[in-house]
């Protein structure tokens, strides 16, 4: 740049100057002009705007001040301080505060101390800080007053607090909306009622929002494919009626940056992909019943005290090409029966992978580009409209839900039979998903009939209980495939019992009675606790083989008794299963 290019770009800069000089600059407005003169003192600076001591979820004292002021651009400031730190004459955060308003009268170390001594003295009313987004309930005067925070916005369920709300977000907040609801619609929401899989995406996102409000549990989903099929698209879905969802985020790291990341999320749906690639399966499988439990882990201090974590109050939407079964394969690890009551396994299996149908001339996978495109442009109005209808018609919920749960429940079981506690207890939960449905349905959020939601959700559950061949849960399915293998792989060793005895028989690990259909296999009470009893656990694995007609008994307990060859007189014990565990068809009587 020449000297005259520079003189006329220093002259442009001088006259942009001068016009911000000559701009009005912004006041206060005067109700908090006058509220600030009236209630601060004169020793304490001018653009402080207040002092407020804050209260915790249960209406006590915090022992933390709220104070808020106006920087030198008009915009407010405000921040917590611990009124110990303040007595104590540790001013950290009170210089930060300071330096951040712009309070040059008292930037020094006195000016500091002296400015700590006055704020508590100076204390108004008192507020309730929420430094989260996500659902808040305060016990105030034996009444409790609930509200979802949401873009800094308390949204109150019912009743109103007594006292004023502040949000100080300590973590990442929901980004704004991209386009309004009907640009959602138009560009995502048309494809919902022919895709029932990408519904279903939607509905268990909506769901979080409402299960600590009214006390309700959700399932995760975990969407279970091989690759390039549509997992991916079907959560972006989801994930767009709150935030943007051009990508998707890969589950691979710790089981504490998962941790992490699921704690930031309260009262919203969390969206990993890959599953099967988490460092530790064991720690990810502790995480996925602390989120379907809305627990919070418990760990000590130094001088023994408990000391409890962030509740997981999240909603969670996985996908993996692998189901859990598979993912825990043939390792050592555990997996509880409860398990399956917490988590629904979508495996999809539509016309087009996760699509049943697709825009005219339009291939699957160019369908799935179009979403992913349009997810990223239009998110996050859905989220709003649901959080404010639901949070407007709160009261009225309250009578309401129950009754529309046992409504739900009944539609999902009808021409479908389910014995299984397990798998009816995972109905509950899916429950909860169409009674989402049915609401954002009511409340315009999703342009749907309440039928069309109804008869998505009736599929999924068909789909899965066709799955579990022997009428119970994927573990119970674990379970029967187990047993059955260790016969097959090991037919020699089962002699028949009138073997039983004889010197020259080594490495047996049962014996057999009967002959054709009727033939059982007596496998050796340390032989089949040995196979099950680390895995599954004894008592749930021995209950599903009973459930399914495969353990036979005779006593109150598992064991079947019998007499010995050599003599009558002899009796002993066995796990007694039926041979018809070894065969493909109904499940045994």
């Amino acid at each position: 740049m020449n000297q005259t290019e520079k003189s006329e770009d220093y002259k442009k800069k001088e006259s942009e100057t001068a016009l911000i000089k000559s701009k009005p600059k912004k006041q206060l407005p005067s109700s908090k002009a006058k509220s600030a003169s009236t209630r601060l003192s004169n020793d304490l600076p001018k653009n402080l705007l207040s002092v407020n001591q804050v209260v915790n979820n249960k209406g006590e004292l915090s022992g933390q001040l709220l104070v808020k002021a106006i920087d030198k651009r008009g915009n407010e400031i405000q921040a917590t301080l611990d009124e110990k730190e303040l007595a104590l004459g540790r001013c950290e955060g009170l210089a930060h505060f300071a330096v951040r308003a712009g309070m040059s009268s008292v930037m020094s170390p006195k000016g500091l101390r002296t400015l700590a001594a006055i704020l508590p003295e100076s204390a108004g009313k008192e507020v309730y800080v929420a430094r989260q987004e996500g659902f808040h309930m305060l016990h105030l005067h034996g009444q409790r007053y609930g509200f979802y925070v949401l873009r800094e916005k308390p949204y109150f369920f019912g009743r109103k607090l007594p006292l004023a709300v502040t949000v100080i977000n300590e973590v990442a907040g929901t980004d704004p909306p991209s386009g309004d609801l009907t640009s959602w619609q138009k560009a995502i929401g048309v494809h919902l009622a022919g895709n029932p899989y990408m519904l279903v995406s939607v509905l268990s996102a909506l769901a979080p929002a409402l299960a600590r409000a009214f006390g309700l549990s959700i399932p995760i989903l975990m969407i279970v494919a091989p690759s390039s099929v549509g997992k991916t698209t079907l959560q972006q879905v989801g994930r767009s009626i709150r935030e943007p969802a051009d990508k998707i985020d890969d589950a691979s790291g710790t089981t504490n940056g998962l941790r992490v990341k699921l704690e930031q999320h309260a009262d919203a749906p969390v969206f990993l992909q890959d599953i099967h690639k988490a460092e530790d399966v064991k720690g990810l499988m502790s995480l996925c019943f602390l989120i379907a439990n809305g627990g919070q882990r418990l760990t000590s201090t130094a001088n023994q005290k408990v000391q409890a974590g962030s509740e997981l109050s999240c909603g969670a939407s996985f996908s993996s090409e692998m189901s859990f079964m598979e993912m825990v394969g043939d390792s050592k690890m555990s997996l509880p029966e409860g398990f399956s009551a917490r988590c629904f396994e979508l495996v999809l299996q539509g016309n087009h992978g996760a699509f049943h149908t697709l825009p005219q001339e339009m291939k699957a996978h160019e369908f799935a580009n179009q979403l992913k495109r349009d997810c990223g442009q239009h998110y996050g109005s859905v989220w709003t409209q649901w959080i404010s209808s639901i949070a407007e018609d709160a009261d009225a919920l309250r009578d309401k839900i129950p009754g529309l749960l046992k409504k739900a429940e009944s539609s999902l079981l009808e021409d479908i039979t389910v014995t299984d506690r397990v798998t009816l207890r995972l109905v509950s939960g899916l429950a909860v998903w169409m009674v989402a449905g049915w609401l954002a349905s009511k409340y315009k959020v999703l342009n749907l009939k309440r039928t069309t939601v109804s008869n998505a959700m009736r599929l999924i559950l068909r789909e899965h209980v066709d799955r579990q061949a022997h009428q119970t849960t994927p573990i119970g399915e674990k379970v029967i495939t187990t047993v059955r293998n260790f016969i097959d792989r090991n037919a020699s060793r089962f002699p028949a019992l009138a073997m039983f005895g004889r010197t020259d028989q080594s490495n047996v690990l049962g014996y057999t009675k009967g002959c054709g259909v009727e033939r059982i296999y007596l496998l050796l009470p340390g032989v089949l606790e040995a196979l099950l009893a680390e895995k599954f656990g004894l008592q749930m694995a021995l209950q599903k083989l009973h459930d399914a007609g495969f353990l036979l008994k005779n006593n109150e307990g598992w064991q079947m008794q019998v007499r010995l060859p050599m003599d009558e007189k002899l009796r002993k014990r066995f796990y007694a299963i039926r041979s018809s565990i070894c065969f493909d068809g109904e499940t045994a009587d």
